[in-house]
């Protein structure tokens, strides 16, 4: 109880991020058609009050994931070398995503407006966008989203490799799996 007699809000439950079933997938388009790269090994930890299969917006959840950005793959060694290069991975070897905020976008669906900053290169941008928590399993929680970037926000000027053109929107593909810790 508080001195004016309200019960204390509940405390967030801290959930790590299980980083060998959490990954990332930015599929890009480009002249000769679109080429996806993934990674897995995500980082990171959610909070929040769960009850039942609904996250309690009362208490605002928190969130910091990182991607080490080594990690991302095409399966084609001409074009993973040349996004490494391009992205600079050895000067700036991570991205991070910070939550700052969370609404419901639909009381009859587990879905959610986000909003947060990316960090991409050493360039912190605002994101939002729309993810859908499932909780139907007890001490679990799955993330899932989608949302489109421009990679000219973060000082990328769109790659070019050999005659091929690359477009600058990127569409980035999240899911994430995260239990509840100990």
């Amino acid at each position: 109880m508080t001195a004016a007699g309200s019960p204390l809000p509940p405390e967030p439950q801290h959930y790590t991020v299980v980083p060998e079933r959490s990954a990332i997938l930015l599929e890009v388009s480009t002249s000769l058609g679109s080429v996806a790269f993934g990674a897995n090994g995500l980082e990171g930890f959610v909070g929040a009050v769960v009850r039942g299969n609904e996250i309690d917006l009362t208490v605002a959840p928190t969130c910091h994931l990182e991607v080490q950005v080594h990690q991302l793959t095409s399966g084609n060694a001409a074009y993973d070398g040349e996004l490494q290069r391009h992205i600079d991975a050895r000067r700036f070897p991570a991205a991070y995503v910070d939550l700052h905020w969370v609404r419901q976008a639909d009381v009859h669906a587990p879905s959610y407006l986000v909003g947060g900053e990316l960090t991409f290169r050493g360039v912190s941008q605002p994101v939002e966008g729309l993810v859908v928590v499932d909780l139907s399993e007890p001490g679990a929680m799955v993330v899932r989203g989608e949302q489109l970037l421009d990679i000219r926000v973060f000082d990328v000027p769109p790659p070019t490799l050999f005659m091929i053109k690359i477009e600058p929107d990127v569409t980035l593909s999240l899911q994430l799996e995260a239990r509840l810790r100990g």
